[in-house]
C-alpha cells in the first residue's frame, strides 16, 4: 500500500511542478515543448509501477527463458520422434535384405540361379511381397523339366517347389510371391 501512496505522491509532486515550470516561463511559444516533454515524463511515471513488475528479479528474462526451453523440448521429442521413425525404417530395411538373402538360398536349393531378390515387408513387419527373378540354365547332365499347360503357359518343376517352400515358411499366399523365370 505504501507504494501506491508514494507512487501517487510522485504524479502529484510531478504535476505541481510542470505547472509551475509552465507559469514561469518567459514565452508561451516554449509552452508546446515543455508541455510535450512533461508528457513524456509524465507516461513513464505512469509506467514505473508496472516496469517495476516486469522487471523486478529478471522476471522478463525467466519468462524467455522459460518459454525457450520448453521450445527446445519441443524440438528434441521431434528429433527424438525422427530418430525412432528412421530407425524403424532401417529396420524393416535391413529385414527386407536378410529375408531376399534366405529366399534366394531357397531358390539355390531348387537348383535354380538367382539374378535378382526383392522382399517387401508391411509396417508390421508382414511380408507383403517376394520378387524372384530367376534363371534356368542346364549344366552338365542336368535337364530342367518344363511344364506345358493346356493354355500354351510353360510351369517349372523347381520354380513350383521354389513357391511352395517360400508359401510353406514364410506363411504367405501364392499371390505374394512373383518369380519371373529367365530361360538360357
Amino acid at each position: 500500500m505504501e507504494a501506491i501512496y508514494g507512487w501517487v505522491k510522485n504524479i502529484v509532486v510531478f504535476y505541481i511542478l510542470m505547472t509551475a515550470v509552465l507559469h514561469l516561463l518567459p514565452k508561451s511559444s516554449y509552452q508546446k515543448y515543455v508541455r510535450f516533454f512533461g508528457g513524456l515524463l509524465l507516461v513513464v511515471m505512469l509506467l514505473t509501477p508496472l516496469l517495476e513488475f516486469l522487471f523486478k528479479e529478471d522476471y522478463l528474462f525467466n519468462q524467455i527463458s522459460y518459454e525457450a526451453f520448453w521450445q527446445q523440448a519441443d524440438t528434441v521429442k521431434l528429433d527424438v520422434e525422427g530418430m525412432e521413425e528412421f530407425q524403424r525404417r532401417a529396420y524393416l530395411s535391413e529385414y527386407e535384405r536378410a529375408i531376399a538373402g534366405d529366399v534366394a538360398l531357397l531358390a539355390q536349393e531348387e537348383e535354380l540361379a538367382v539374378e535378382e531378390a526383392s522382399v517387401t515387408l508391411n509396417e508390421d513387419y508382414s511380408l507383403a511381397l517376394v520378387a524372384l527373378t530367376v534363371r534356368l540354365t542346364e549344366g552338365e547332365g542336368m535337364h530342367i523339366e518344363k511344364i506345358t499347360l493346356g493354355d500354351n503357359s510353360r510351369e517349372y518343376p523347381q520354380v513350383m517347389k521354389l513357391k511352395e517352400k517360400i508359401m510353406d515358411f514364410y506363411e504367405v499366399t501364392d499371390r505374394q510371391i512373383r518369380i519371373t523365370v529367365k530361360e538360357g
